[in-house]
């Protein structure tokens, strides 16, 4: 994997892409399936626009999948297994928050985010402010990837279930809005549940 696109302003950030669920609704590892653009797998699609924006702190963790995703993405990339993925989205969220440095920004990604591109990434990551959680606003809603700054990782802890970090960032934003940077991502609104998705 090169190492010559690293972007030296990036390294207080460290990203972890989610890929735990089983995918039920899409009948199969939507994982592996072939993304258009790329004919890549769609998870290794996705690592690839946040290693070309900069990012050299990369992490995906696995859950369902684990075995069928380390069998066919490159060796070297950094993979954490979650135990617990059964117990819905926030286990995910919590082992991500509790592997990474705490004195990194933490980039939550989503695997299944086909639309997401390098220039996606460096956009939130060049809106990022330490007193904010940053996060990508599409259709009408705020979500992933979202930045979460040191002083606010705390509150990933929280979340249990199904709930993702997008419950924390609305939360925060119904507060008071100057605690979110939102970030125009139109292309953050493509992710992939069913087959049908591929053609939007």
């Amino acid at each position: 994997m090169s190492k010559h696109n690293v972007n030296p302003e990036l390294t207080g950030f460290h990203a972890v892409i989610l890929a735990g669920g089983q995918a039920s609704r899409y009948g199969g590892n939507k994982l592996l399936s072939t993304h258009p653009d790329s004919q890549l797998p769609l998870l290794w699609h996705v690592y690839r626009q946040y290693q070309r924006a900069g990012l050299s702190a990369l992490t995906i963790i696995t859950g369902h999948w684990h075995e069928a995703i380390r069998a066919n993405l490159p060796s070297d990339i950094h993979i954490l297994f979650n135990p617990k993925w059964e117990t819905g989205l926030a286990s995910s969220v919590i082992l991500a928050n509790q592997s990474v440095d705490e004195n990194k920004a933490l980039i939550l990604g989503l695997g299944d985010q086909a639309g997401i591109t390098a220039n996606s990434i460096s956009t939130l990551c060049s809106a990022y402010k330490p007193t904010c959680i940053t996060a990508s606003q599409y259709d009408g809603l705020l979500g992933a990837p979202a930045i979460f700054a040191p002083a606010h990782r705390y509150l990933l802890d929280n979340l249990a279930g199904d709930q993702g970090a997008g419950k924390i960032i609305r939360h925060q934003f119904q507060t008071n809005n100057q605690l979110v940077t939102r970030v125009p991502l139109k292309e953050a609104g493509w992710d992939i549940d069913t087959p049908s998705d591929w053609l939007d």
